[in-house]
């Protein structure tokens, strides 16, 4: 799919491209910060071996917290994902249909599918979060984690901010596809 930016000609237009610029530059500054999640991950994972077989003691607060960190990264980088339209799709049949085509699809997608899929992952994850910082949720080994519900947060967050990616991408789309000329 042409991946240029597209160009308002009305006002409205470029108010629409300037809130999507706006959801963009979010999500890659969150991403800027969670994308350290994978390297303190590697760190944790070569401490953890180093002290399990080389000390012949691991630790468990290790393996949750190598658990946490890969959860943020992949979360996070959902919506990153998005952004830079690098995603794992099946592009069988949208390579043979036309970019006006191809748009039209993806908006259909993310209206149709996306959408309501993040807002029941958000509309249920908020409740499992709140019900855990209720009970003051912790890990089940003496020497785990505690606040359970901080990780359980990243849910609802991270499909905010997925749900921000797409309606940035929507918005783009949408712009694209209402240009004369094209």
């Amino acid at each position: 799919m042409n991946e240029s930016l597209p160009v308002a000609n009305g006002s409205f237009g470029q108010l629409i491209l300037k809130i999507a610029d706006l959801f963009e530059n979010l999500v890659k500054k969150s991403a800027a910060v969670f994308c350290w999640s994978t390297a303190l991950l590697v760190m944790v994972i070569i401490c953890n071996v180093i002290l399990r077989y080389g000390f012949n003691h691991g630790l468990i607060l290790f393996e949750e917290i190598q658990w946490h960190l890969y959860a943020i990264g992949i979360m996070f980088g959902l919506s990153y994902a998005e952004i830079t339209n690098s995603q794992v799709r099946v592009d069988v049949v949208a390579h043979l249909l036309k970019p006006q085509t191809q748009i039209k699809w993806e908006i259909f997608g993310s209206l149709v599918f996306v959408f309501p899929m993040i807002f029941v992952v958000v509309y249920n994850s908020i409740d499992y979060v709140a019900a855990s910082y209720a009970l003051g949720e912790s890990s089940v080994s003496p020497l785990g984690l505690p606040y359970r519900w901080l990780i359980k947060a990243v849910i609802p967050v991270s499909f905010i901010l997925f749900a921000l990616a797409v309606m940035a991408r929507l918005f783009r789309n949408v712009i694209r596809l209402t240009q004369k000329g094209e």
